[in-house]
């Protein structure tokens, strides 16, 4: 199905293009319900239509011709296969409900964001006082010290959920009080403590980072929540989509995080930002000796992680955001100058644009965080959108139930 419009609202003539049909006609979809239309703004009288609705009429006409090969295509960064109104990815950005996520990354806090995607809009879910680790679960953190953050996470999240009865109760509310304080409770088995009073960006930061007097100590935290903000959620991406299924069974929060965090632990997943940030470890600030170890990867046939992401064919714009930022607050750090000239090397060797992946393990370097940390920011921050995709699925009741299409032996006849 060939269809070009890369912005997220087409005319009304653009849309008829797409379909094939008179302007005429696309005003009869629409008072038919075939197609909603928009408003284009205070100044603009004219009417907009959404990019994924005249993607559906298209898919619908295919389906009709070939149903198997739609079935298939959707499943694999193809149309959607299901309703959300959570986030909208674009050309160049991406929104939360409406709102820029790269204009959220430089002035909002981590919690804020994770509240508009919860679309709470009555009470804030985190006015809360931050949970306290159990004996047990601090005894159980302390035995898993050096252990890789998602595992801690993944081991101690179910002695979490059975100490939390009220978690199983089936309400808006308590959805959302849950979910803050699994967020918080992520946080502190990331930082190793047992209790915070600020945020999670402070708490991380502070346990990660400790020269908290430090000048660019503004810098630092801004950087962390931009982060976090970043990688709040990415539409259905393969843990946001798991996260979707198990909560179509009516499984706790509890469980639908679980299930995110081991999609996440994947290496076409959350470990791209692990290698990503091994890779970046490896550079010497000599252009030369990086360029050969570069071509002698490529010669070897590894995949050089953090680069090329196949929804953004101009580059992933919250690794262009996290290294603009890493730019504008370090504009003269010799060592940060050495990570980003890294980065331009592989651009330019591989012709492809860093991804999210790149610029958290960036960030990791340049804020001199502990090993997993970027890979704990992730999942952290991703746990927000698996939340929200949480609660969306529950309100709309329906059970997840793909078909297969069987291309296996025959039964004998």
């Amino acid at each position: 199905m060939a269809f070009s419009y890369k912005k997220p609202f087409l005319s009304a003539d653009e849309a008829a293009s797409a379909l094939g049909v008179e302007v005429q006609t696309i005003y009869a979809y629409v008072s038919r319900g075939l197609l909603h239309s928009e408003s284009g703004g205070r100044k603009d009288r004219s009417k907009r239509y959404r990019k994924e609705d005249i993607e559906q009429l298209l898919l619908r006409r295919e389906e009709r011709s070939q149903p198997g090969k739609t079935a298939r295509a959707a499943l694999s960064l193809g149309q959607p296969v299901l309703e959300s109104s959570i986030t909208l990815l674009g050309e160049d950005t991406l929104f939360y409900r409406g709102k820029d996520v790269l204009k959220l990354s430089e002035n909002q806090k981590f919690e804020d964001v994770a509240s508009l995607l919860w679309d709470c809009e009555e009470s804030y879910p985190f006015d809360t006082t931050w949970p306290k680790l159990s004996e047990e679960c601090i005894g159980i953190l302390n035995r898993l010290e050096g252990r890789p953050i998602l595992d801690i996470s993944r081991i101690l999240l179910p002695f979490i959920e059975y100490e939390d009865a009220k978690a199983f109760r089936k309400d808006h509310k308590t959805y959302k009080k849950t979910s803050s304080s699994i967020l918080r409770y992520l946080c502190l088995f990331s930082s190793g403590k047992t209790s915070s009073e600020g945020s999670i960006s402070e708490t991380l930061l502070s346990s990660w980072n400790k020269k908290k007097e430090s000048s660019n100590y503004g810098s630092k935290l801004r950087l962390l929540e931009a982060s976090l903000i970043l990688s709040a959620d990415h539409e259905l991406n393969v843990s946001s989509f798991t996260a979707r299924c198990v909560a179509s069974s009516e499984a706790s929060l509890y469980q639908v995080v679980l299930a995110g965090l081991a999609a996440l632990s994947g290496p076409k997943h959350g470990q791209l930002t692990e290698r990503a940030s091994t890779l970046l470890s490896q550079s010497t600030g000599n252009l030369k000796k990086d360029k050969l170890l570069l071509e002698e990867k490529l010669r070897n046939g590894e995949n050089i992680p953090g680069f090329g992401h196949p929804l953004y064919k101009k580059g992933d714009p919250r690794g262009k955001k996290l290294i603009e930022m890493v730019k504008r607050f370090y504009p003269n750090d010799p060592n940060v100058q050495i990570y980003l000239q890294f980065l331009k090397q592989v651009e330019e060797l591989i012709e492809d644009y860093p991804t999210i992946d790149a610029g958290l393990a960036l960030v990791s370097k340049v804020l001199q965080l502990p090993k997993g940390a970027g890979i704990g920011i992730f999942g952290i921050g991703r746990t927000a959108g698996w939340l929200a995709h949480a609660m969306e699925q529950y309100e709309s009741g329906n059970l997840i139930r793909p078909r297969a299409k069987y291309i296996g032996n025959l039964p004998e006849v």
